[in-house]
């Protein structure tokens, strides 16, 4: 069971007692882009999705502009407000250079630099 997660440092949120009475923290790292392409198959194969090579690669590059690293959650993140936004306009979802971009304008909180 995940008690919190957080992507601040943990010294940011609370003091040294704190911190030690919670016994496990695991840190997830980046992932590659090799792992990134796989982990969006997967996404993309569970919701019933598909897109092309180029498109893949797009959105990589597109968490990278946003993004410090490609994080595991990404491309299920992405995925979902796809659909979501797909079922809301009552169309089909579509995985585009587009539609990534208006997902990632949703997703992502800071300003493109």
């Amino acid at each position: 069971m995940v008690v919190f997660a957080t992507n601040l440092d943990p010294s940011e949120l609370a003091d040294e007692a704190f911190l030690r009475r919670i016994h496990n923290k695991i840190y997830v790292e980046p992932v590659t882009a090799e792992c990134f392409h796989e982990i969006l198959a997967r996404a993309l194969g569970e919701r019933g999705m598909s897109c092309d090579a180029g498109t893949a690669g797009y959105m990589a590059e597109l968490c990278l502009r946003h993004g410090e690293a490609l994080k595991a959650c990404y491309p299920a993140d992405l995925c979902d407000i796809l659909m979501w936004r797909s079922q809301y306009e009552e169309r089909p979802a579509q995985v585009t250079a587009g539609e990534l971009d208006r997902a990632a304008d949703l997703y992502f909180t800071r300003v493109q630099s």
